[in-house]
C-alpha cells in the first residue's frame, strides 16, 4: 500500500516538476519578448507584466509545494541537529503538521478571496482576477497533500540523508 501511495505523490510531483519547467520557460519568453519590444522596438506589450506575474505566482507556489515534498526547502538545522533520532523524528512529525495546518489554511482564504474579487479582470490583460489566487488554493492544497503523503510515508529528511532538509 505505501508503494502505491508513494507512487502516487512521486507521479503529481513529477507533473507539477513539468509545469514549472513550462512556467519558467514561458515566462522567460514573455520576459525576452517585453524588453525587445520595450527597448528596441520601443512598442511595449501592455500585458506582459499581468502575465509575468500570475506565471510567477504559480511556479512558486507549485515549487514550494514540490519542496515540502522532498524536503529540499531551507532549514535551519542547529537545533535538529543535536537531538536524538528519536527526538528528531518527533519534531519532523510536529513541523510537518504545523506546515499542514498552513498549507489548509493558504488554501481556504485563496477560496475566500476568489470568491471576494468575483468577475473582476486584470486591467492589462482582461484575465479573471480570480486566476491570481487560484495558484494560492491549488499550490495550498498540493502542499496539504504532500504534508500528509510525508506523514503516511514517513518520509522525513535525516531518515538516510542525516540532514533536515537543504541547511543554511
Amino acid at each position: 500500500m505505501k508503494a502505491s501511495i508513494k507512487l502516487f505523490f512521486d507521479w503529481v510531483n513529477q507533473i507539477a516538476e513539468w509545469v514549472c519547467y513550462l512556467l519558467l520557460a514561458i515566462l522567460v519568453g514573455i520576459i525576452v519578448l517585453q524588453v525587445f519590444l520595450r527597448y528596441v522596438l520601443q512598442s511595449p506589450l501592455s500585458w506582459s507584466e499581468e502575465v509575468a506575474l500570475l506565471l510567477l505566482v504559480w511556479f512558486g507556489m507549485l515549487a514550494v509545494a514540490i519542496a515540502i515534498y522532498r524536503h529540499t526547502h531551507m532549514a535551519i538545522s542547529v537545533v535538529w541537529d543535536r537531538l536524538s533520532p528519536p527526538a528528531q523524528h518527533v519534531l519532523n512529525i510536529a513541523v510537518e503538521i504545523l506546515v499542514l495546518i498552513f498549507a489548509l489554511n493558504i488554501s481556504i482564504n485563496a477560496g475566500l478571496l476568489i470568491d471576494i474579487v468575483g468577475d473582476q479582470a486584470l486591467s492589462a490583460s482582461g484575465f479573471p482576477k480570480a486566476w491570481l489566487y487560484l495558484p494560492l488554493q491549488v499550490g495550498g492544497a498540493l502542499m496539504a497533500m504532500n504534508c500528509i503523503a510525508n506523514l503516511l510515508l514517513d518520509h522525513f529528511p535525516g531518515k538516510n540523508s542525516g540532514s533536515a532538509g537543504l541547511e543554511i
